[in-house]
């Protein structure tokens, strides 16, 4: 499809529009290109993270933060590249349009942002009841640190990264194919996987929970994800909000007391688990075509 199909193809009805725009994707939906985006995502990320945790001199703490935060790009970068090279410089723009769309209900955003911040109050609010210690609140000297923490480093170093690969492009496909329902349990595996490095790199918070906990977390945020994704159009804007909450809202209000129990911590994943159950269970469309949104 040329450039200039496409820009008579993208005037008129909104609605419209993004449905006639996801239809029209094509090489780059095929097992091939899934499979190379496959490939690109774990070959970046984990290379990186092998260079980090094989280092023979000890790095420093801030080339070590640069690393990370370059190596979950690994996600985002294949699905450019898969795009690119398998649909060409036209069918990257008709994605990026899709990735991008953004006017949806206030209710949407908010909901994404908040709702892991609500699940972290009632897991610990549990979590007191039971007779635990509350987890202190960062100390307000850092509350710079606490900033840039939950303003830039929590975004770039995850949902940036991730959400244009994992949501933008590899739920697609199988979703196009299978349903929102057995793509979001197929993706949502791919994803813990792709963090399993990382139970093995001391420091990270995967290395302080046991791997099938945080298996089925995965699976569980792929879940309520997928089902964003579904609502709009594939677009990536809530899942970036949702994710960037999930990393950015424990910085401000921590879920683990230091040396203490990770009780807080196992009943925030449990939380999630029980929503995503009842969002995959919820009647509704499988498919994004009939569930564009305004």
């Amino acid at each position: 499809m040329t450039e200039a199909n496409f820009t008579d193809a993208t005037r008129g009805d909104p609605l419209a529009t993004r449905r006639d725009v996801v239809a029209r994707f094509t090489r780059s939906r095929q097992p091939a290109a899934l499979w190379t985006f496959v490939a690109g995502a774990f070959g970046w990320t984990w290379a990186l993270w092998w260079v980090v945790s094989t280092a023979i001199n000890p790095l420093s703490t801030a080339l070590i933060s640069a690393i990370f935060i370059v190596s979950g790009f690994g996600p985002s970068r294949a699905g450019l590249i898969v795009v690119w090279g398998f649909d060409g410089r036209a069918g990257l723009r008709r994605w990026l349009q899709i990735c991008l769309t953004w006017r949806f209900a206030a209710g949407r955003y908010a909901m994404a942002f908040f709702g892991p911040l609500l699940a972290i109050i009632t897991a610990l609010a549990i979590h007191a009841t039971l007779g635990g210690a509350l987890p202190p609140l960062p100390d307000v000297s850092h509350s710079g640190a606490t900033v840039v923490q939950f303003g830039l480093v929590r975004f770039i170093g995850g949902p940036l990264g991730e959400e244009f690969g994992r949501r933008g492009y590899a739920l697609t496909g199988p979703t196009d194919r299978l349903g929102w329902h057995r793509a979001s349990l197929s993706v949502g595996a791919l994803w813990g996987l792709w963090h399993l490095p990382l139970v093995f790199i001391p420091g990270m918070a995967q290395a302080q929970m046991p791997m099938a906990l945080f298996m089925a977390s995965s699976v569980a945020i792929t879940v309520v994800l997928a089902r964003m994704s579904v609502n709009t159009g594939f677009s990536v804007r809530p899942a970036l909000l949702f994710h960037w909450a999930i990393n950015a809202w424990p910085a401000v209000l921590p879920r683990i007391p230091n040396g203490g129990s990770v009780r807080p911590d196992v009943l925030v994943m449990s939380i999630l688990f029980v929503i995503a159950v009842i969002v995959f269970l919820k009647p509704g469309p499988d498919t994004p075509n009939r569930s564009l949104q305004k």
